[in-house]
């Protein structure tokens, strides 16, 4: 299929599906997706038989020679919703040794002792603190003079 094609198609499977990997769930800001058709068959265009994947499900789906593989397929790297679920309970063990020890701790601090420790993006750490300061979370956040601190919620919702 052709760029035209392929973009257009893309585009009505993004507006149908969604812009996720139909196999892992990876977004498009995440990675690069491609049409791929179901049934292996490339002359079978019809809608019900294409969907998106990232390049690694699309190479797991349909192995190639050796001697073709995309070299930015990797194949032993650990997916990143693997690693999420290691590195998030490290991450919100990490802060709570802290909050258990300090009634409240400066959120930029956390954020950033908190990635070193656990080996994580400063980036990352932030979507953990805001998961963990989120309605259902049972942490909050609070505006001092000196800056924005974390501490344990007075009172946790559902508990």
């Amino acid at each position: 299929m052709n760029g035209p094609t392929r973009k257009h198609i893309y585009n009505i499977l993004a507006q149908r599906d969604g812009e996720y990997c139909r196999s892992c769930g990876r977004s498009a800001k995440e990675c690069q997706l491609v049409v791929d058709h179901k049934n292996n068959n490339n002359d079978d265009m019809f809608l019900e038989n294409l969907q998106l994947l990232c390049r690694r499900c699309n190479y797991l789906k349909n192995p190639r020679p050796v001697d073709s593989v995309n070299e930015c397929v990797n194949l032993d790297e650990q997916s990143e919703m693997s690693i999420n679920r290691q590195k998030e309970p490290q991450f919100r063990k990490f802060v709570y040794h802290i909050l258990n020890e300090d009634s409240e701790f400066l959120e930029s601090e956390i954020i950033n002792s908190g990635s070193e420790e656990v080996g994580i993006s400063p980036v990352t750490a932030k979507r953990y603190v805001n998961k963990m300061c989120s309605f259902r979370g049972i942490c909050e956040r609070v505006s001092r003079i000196n800056g924005i601190y974390i501490q344990y919620k007075k009172d946790i919702p559902g508990v």
